[in-house]
C-alpha cells in the first residue's frame, strides 16, 4: 500500500469549494500553488517542476502523461483524455508562474490554442480537493457560458444539481426534522465562521440545551450539523450564534417541529388486507391507493392474511410512485427480485412488517456465486425493500430475514447477493431527497445464509447516492452479511447511524466514500465480525478522499470488538486517505498480524483528520496498535491495560469509562447518572 507524507497544513479541506447549489459568498481564498492542497496530482506534477527546474511545455507535457500512467494517479486522471494534456501543461506552468487558477483559466482560454472545456477539466482532475472553490470561482467570474461550465465540472465529478430545493437555498437557516433529529443548515457565512446552535421545547421553561458546533461543509458551502435525541412531534425554538473571525457577533432564531410518531391517516382511505387483498403482487398504482400530505392512506394486515408472491411476479407488493402510504402489520413473502418495491414515490411508512422469501432460486453455483440460469449475471440486489429513488421514508419496528437467495464469501470475489434495504433516496424532486429513517428493526441473515450487505447503498460513490441527506439509521439490529452491516456510502450529508447492534459481517459500518458530507457514526456497538469463514475487515471503513470526496466522518462514543481492524483506510478508486475525526470511542481489537489488530489503519495519514481521546487496545499487544498518528492521546492510559479492557468486553453493548469533560461532545456525549462516566455503546 502507498505509503505518503502527513500534509502540513491542518483543516486545509475545510476551505475547499462552494458549488452552484449555494448562493453563499463567502470565498477569502486564492487558488494559487502556496494556498493548493498537497496530494493530489497537480500538487505532485508542480513539486517535480520545481525540483527539476522545468519550465517549457513539452517537459511539462511529459510529467503529466508519466502520471497519468502511475499507480498512484492514474486513477484520478483516467477522465483526462489525450487531447486535453496541453491544456493540463498550460495550467501547471501558470501555476508555477504565481498565476491563480481562477485568473490563469479564463485569461488561457482567450489562447485559439486551447479549448475552454479541457482547461476547465484539466484544473478540476489535477486539483480534486479544490474542484469545487475553483467551480464556484468560474460561476462568479461569470467568464464561460453557464451551461456548458455546469456540464464540464459535472463531468469531473462536481455535484452540480440540486440537493436541497430552491426554497431552501434561499433562507439563511433551514431546518429539516426527522422524527428523533433535526439538522441545522446555516447559509451565507465566512468559512471560518464559528457557528453555535442551542434548542429547547418551544414555550418551556426548560434550560437551553446546546448542539455540537455546526462545521463548514464544503461541497455545498455552508455550515450545518444535526440536533439529536429529540422528542417527535414536538416544537422547538432554536438560537443560533455566528461569531466571525474579526470578532463580529449575529443572533438568528428559527423554529421548527419534529415529525410526529405516526403520519396523518385519512379516515377514508383505510384498508384492511383481509377484505379486499386476493393473491399475488399487491399493486398500488392499479388499485389506485394513494393519500395526501393531509391524509396519508393506510394498509392494514393481520396475522392470517400474507401478502405472497405467485410465482414470476417480480414485486410482492409494487408501490410504484404513489406517494403518502402508510403499512402497518404486514406479513410479505415472494417477490422474484424484491418484496416491497416503489419508483420515485415519496412519504413511505412501513411499520411491524415481517418481510422474507424474497429474490432470485440460486439455481447455479459457479466458484460459490449464485445464478439463476445459464448465461445471466449472478444474482445480487435482490432486497426486501427497495425504494427506488424515493424519498422521505420511515421504515420500523419490521422483522427481514431468509432471502431465497445467499450472498457468496469473500473467497470468492466481492460479496453478490440479497440485501434487507437498499438505499437509493435520490429522488427527482430536492425536497424528497433522503430523509430517511430506520428504526428498530431486526434485519438478520443466518450463519450459513447470508446477505451481502445488511443495508446496501445504490450509486453509493456518487454525491447523490445511498441516503443522499437527512437520514437517521437507530436502534437495529444488524447481523450475518458477507460483507458490510451497513453501507452509508455516497452524499451522507448529516446521515446519522447510531445506537445500533452491529455483528456478524465482515465490515460493520461503511463511510466510503464520503462524497458530501457530513455523516455521524456514533453509539454503535460493533462486535463478533466475520464474514461465513470468519473472515474479517474493519469496524469503520473509510477511504478514496483523492479519488472525489470531500465530506468528513464524525465518531463518537462508538464500541468496537474486533479480532482485525478498528477505524480503517479501505481503498477506493486507487485512493486510501481518509477524512475523520474520531473522539471518544473504545476500539480492543483481538488478533496481531501483519495487517490485523489495528485499532487505527490510516496508511496515508492525511492531515485533515483528527483522533482523540479514544480508547485504544490490542489485547496481543496489552498495548495500542496504530498505523496512523493519533492527534490527543486517551485522558487515562492507566486504564488502557489487558484486565480493563477485558471487563469492557464482557459487559456486552453498554460500558463506561471516567469522564475527563473537556472531551466531553454536545448533545452527542451521554454520561452516568452520577455524572462521573461517559457511556460508550448503546444508549438505553
Amino acid at each position: 500500500m502507498r505509503k505518503t507524507p502527513i500534509l502540513t497544513v491542518l483543516g486545509a479541506l475545510f476551505f475547499v469549494s462552494v458549488p452552484a447549489t449555494s448562493s453563499a459568498s463567502t470565498n477569502q481564498y486564492t487558488l494559487t500553488q502556496s494556498s493548493l492542497m498537497g496530494e493530489q496530482p497537480g500538487m505532485a506534477a508542480l513539486t517535480q517542476m520545481d525540483e527539476q527546474n522545468l519550465t517549457s511545455q513539452a517537459q511539462v507535457l511529459e510529467v503529466v502523461n508519466t502520471l497519468k500512467k502511475s499507480s498512484t494517479y492514474k486513477r484520478m486522471l483516467s477522465k483526462l483524455s489525450k487531447g486535453e494534456t496541453d491544456e493540463a501543461a498550460a495550467v501547471l506552468l501558470a501555476l508555477a508562474n504565481g498565476e491563480s487558477l481562477e485568473s490563469s483559466i479564463p485569461v488561457l482560454a482567450q489562447n485559439t490554442t486551447y479549448t475552454s472545456s479541457a482547461l476547465v477539466r484539466a484544473a478540476m482532475l489535477l486539483f480534486p480537493l479544490d474542484r469545487y472553490e475553483l467551480y464556484r470561482d468560474l460561476q462568479q467570474a461569470d467568464v464561460f457560458d453557464q451551461t456548458k461550465l455546469r456540464k464540464w465540472a459535472s463531468s469531473t465529478g462536481v455535484l452540480t444539481s440540486a440537493l436541497y430545493p430552491t426554497s431552501m437555498t434561499e433562507q439563511d437557516v433551514f431546518i429539516q426534522p426527522l422524527l428523533e433529529s433535526a439538522s441545522i443548515t446555516v447559509q451565507h457565512q465566512p468559512k471560518d465562521a464559528r457557528i453555535v446552535a442551542s434548542y429547547k421545547a418551544a414555550g418551556s421553561d426548560d434550560e437551553w440545551q446546546q448542539a455540537r458546533e455546526l462545521v463548514f461543509e464544503p461541497v455545498t458551502g455552508v455550515h450545518t450539523g444535526p440536533m439529536v435525541y429529540l422528542d417527535a412531534g414536538t416544537r422547538y425554538d432554536v438560537k443560533i450564534e455566528v461569531t466571525t473571525k474579526q470578532g463580529d457577533v449575529a443572533n438568528l432564531t428559527q423554529q421548527f417541529t419534529t415529525r410526529a410518531d405516526k403520519p396523518p391517516i385519512d379516515p377514508d382511505k383505510v384498508y384492511h388486507l383481509a377484505d379486499f387483498y386476493k393473491g399475488g403482487t399487491l399493486d398500488l398504482e392499479a388499485l389506485k391507493i394513494e393519500g395526501t400530505a393531509d391524509g396519508w392512506a393506510k394498509i392494514v394486515g393481520d396475522k392470517d392474511t400474507v401478502i405472497e408472491a405467485t410465482e414470476g411476479n417480480r414485486h410482492a407488493i409494487r408501490i410504484g410512485n404513489n406517494s403518502y402510504v402508510y403499512f402497518e402489520n404486514i406479513t410479505v413473502r415472494g417477490g422474484r427480485t424484491h418484496s416491497i418495491y416503489a419508483d420515485q414515490a415519496h412519504h413511505i411508512w412501513i411499520n411491524q412488517c415481517d418481510i422474507a422469501e424474497w429474490g432470485r432460486e440460486p439455481n447455479i453455483i459457479k466458484k460459490g456465486v449464485a445464478y439463476e440460469k445459464e448465461g445471466a449475471e449472478p444474482i445480487n440486489y435482490d432486497s426486501a425493500i427497495y425504494l427506488r429513488q424515493t424519498g422521505v421514508v420511515t421504515v420500523e419496528n419490521c422483522h427481514v430475514h431468509d432471502p431465497v437467495p445467499f450472498s457468496n464469501d469473500w473467497r470468492y470475489g466481492h460479496p453478490k447477493g440479497p440485501n434487507a434495504f437498499f438505499a437509493h433516496a435520490n429522488h427527482p424532486d430536492p425536497q424528497y431527497k433522503g430523509q430517511v429513517v430506520i428504526r428498530n428493526n431486526r434485519f438478520v441473515g443466518k450463519p450459513g445464509h447470508r446477505f451481502n450487505d445488511v443495508i446496501e447503498g445504490r450509486k453509493n460513490s456518487e454525491p447523490l447516492g445511498g441516503f443522499v441527506r437527512d437520514a437517521a439509521i437507530y436502534n437495529n439490529t444488524f447481523a450475518y452479511g458477507n460483507d458490510d452491516a451497513i453501507e452509508v456510502d455516497g452524499g451522507q450529508y448529516n446521515v446519522m447511524v447510531y445506537n445500533n447492534d452491529m455483528s456478524h459481517t465482515y465490515t460493520g459500518v461503511s463511510v466510503i466514500p464520503t462524497r458530501i458530507g457530513p455523516s455521524f457514526v456514533f453509539n454503535n456497538y460493533i462486535h463478533d465480525l466475520g464474514d461465513e469463514t470468519g473472515k474479517q475487515w474493519a469496524g469503520i471503513k473509510m477511504g478514496g478522499l483523492l479519488a472525489g470526496a470531500y465530506g468528513k466522518s464524525y465518531l463518537f462514543h462508538n464500541l468496537i470488538e474486533v479480532n482485525r481492524n478498528g477505524f480503517t483506510a479501505s481503498r477506493f478508486q486507487e485512493d486510501s486517505s481518509l477524512l475523520t475525526h474520531a473522539q471518544n470511542n473504545i476500539v480492543i481489537t483481538f488478533k496481531d498480524n501483519k495487517t490485523v489488530g489495528y485499532n487505527l489503519f490510516d496508511q496515508e495519514g492525511f492531515a485533515g483528520s483528527t483522533f482523540v481521546n479514544n480508547y485504544l487496545i490490542n489485547m496481543k499487544r496489552a498495548a495500542p496498535k496504530i498505523m496512523g498518528s493519533i492527534t490527543v492521546p486517551y485522558t487515562f492510559p492507566e486504564l488502557v491495560n489487558t484486565q480493563k479492557a477485558q471487563e469492557l468486553v464482557d459487559s456486552g453493548e453498554q460500558v463506561t469509562l471516567p469522564i475527563d469533560g473537556q472531551y466531553r461532545i454536545p448533545n452527542f456525549s451521554h454520561v452516568t447518572a452520577d455524572g462521573k462516566n461517559f457511556i460508550y455503546g448503546i444508549v438505553k
